[in-house]
Formats: structure tokens, sequence, C-alpha cells
């Protein structure tokens, strides 16, 4: 599920129910592909990250599942910005470092987040902009 957040920081509020429903589908309406492209984006972007985050082994305590607190979302900034993200939600998730007995080819003592969702998310933006540069020209010619 999206989440839809208005403004930025500590300042910005999440809207739910109705009205998160109400504004999704008015920023569908206006411009669906960009926006399908920059869900799908995120939505890829926080599996490949769950699949390579790091799951605390039993004999150093029990595992507080922040694999699974991944969330997906849509940002309006005003006062013309649209923005997506991905996040890990847990308040730890961007302190846990590879350990020198992780079982992981991901360097020891690296920020997990920084490998396995920044850096993939930075990689991520020339297709993204490709793709949306693809489809606005297309319908544009279609237009035509």
């Amino acid at each position: 599920m999206t989440t839809l957040r208005y403004g930025k920081g500590k300042g910005s509020i999440e809207i739910t129910g109705a009205a998160r429903d109400m504004y999704l589908d008015i920023i569908r309406s206006a411009d669906s592909i960009v926006v399908k492209v920059l869900e799908d984006t995120t939505k890829k972007l926080a599996q490949d990250s769950e699949k390579q985050w790091l799951v605390r082994q039993a004999k150093y305590g029990e595992s507080k599942g922040s694999r699974f607190m991944h969330k997906t979302g849509i940002r309006i900034i005003p006062p013309h910005t649209i923005e997506a993200f991905v996040e890990n939600t847990a308040p730890y998730a961007y302190a846990i470092r590879v350990g020198r007995e992780s079982t992981t080819n991901i360097r020891q003592g690296k920020r997990l987040a920084d490998v396995v969702l920044w850096s993939p998310a930075q990689k991520s933006v020339q297709k993204v902009l490709q793709q949306i540069a693809d489809a606005t020209v297309k319908r544009i010619k279609a237009a035509k």
C-alpha cells in the first residue's frame, strides 16, 4: 500500500483513509505514467532490500524484525513537488552495520541501509528519469 505524506521532515503529516485515496486518485489522474513508474520502482527497491537485509543470528539475541519494516510512498512537497520514497521504518535501521560474522558479501563495517537501500535508490534515478521521458515523448507523439 502506498503511503501518502504532505510536507517533508518532522513537520510532514501522513494522509490516511478516504483522503489518502482521493489525493492518490488526483495525482494518478494528473499523470498516471509518472506515478506508476515511481510506485513500481520504490516497490522493487523495497523488495530487493528485504531480500538482502541481514537478520540477527540467534546467538546474539532475538531479531526485532527490521527486515520487514520497509515502507514506500509518495510525498507532496508544496508548492509543486511530488516525490517517491522507500524507507525502513525501524528506528535503528540506519545504525545497523555489517558485523564480522555476518553471512553476506557486504564488507564488514558498512551500514546496511546504505548498501541495500540508499545506493540502489541512487542508481535507479537515471532509469526512472529515462522511463518517464520515454513515456512523455510517446504521449506527446500520440497526441499529434
